[in-house]
């Protein structure tokens, strides 16, 4: 697992938006009550909204890191079909738990009482849900790519753990 400190170096070296840098302690804190690597957050938070910059439908005051659709299950691609989250904590929160979702782990409300995410619970109702060990896994189920692993692992995860 990668330390904070490679993380901060990792951005650095690849021009991500500087907001990214507050997203390094959050992935920690969040990921390590879920018992989700943090490090493996953060590399998916990169390739989710390029380096920080987003460009796509999810726009930075989503606060949504992770392209994390609302909780309706014929939610399409346009801005309001991704959930909105008060902050960055509550977005990377959203994350971690519902990397959780996929793997098996236990989610975490949030420091006031605020619940898990709506996505959480649809992801819940999938018949492989709490079945995902590795990052493999993801593939055909985060994302519909079926490289989504070997990029998550080959462009960001890996360089990551090499900074």
């Amino acid at each position: 697992m990668a330390s904070e400190e490679q993380a901060w170096r990792w951005l650095s070296a690849n021009n991500a938006h500087e907001q990214t840098y507050g997203w390094i302690d959050l992935a920690w804190a969040w990921g390590e009550a879920v018992g989700i690597r943090p490090d493996l957050m953060l590399a998916q938070e990169m390739f989710e909204t390029g380096w920080g910059h987003f460009g796509g439908m999810v726009t930075p005051e989503h606060h949504n890191v992770a392209g994390i659709k609302v909780g309706d299950v014929n939610a399409g691609d346009l801005p309001d079909d991704f959930e909105r989250f008060a902050s960055w904590s509550e977005g990377i929160r959203a994350h971690a738990n519902h990397l959780a979702a996929y793997s098996g782990a236990v989610p975490v409300m949030g420091p006031n009482g605020e619940p898990l995410h709506d996505r959480y619970y649809v992801a819940m109702s999938l018949p492989w849900a709490g079945t995902v060990q590795t990052i493999d896994g993801l593939s055909g189920k985060w994302s519909t790519r079926s490289d989504y692993a070997q990029v998550l692992r080959e462009s960001f995860l890996d360089p990551l753990g090499n900074t």
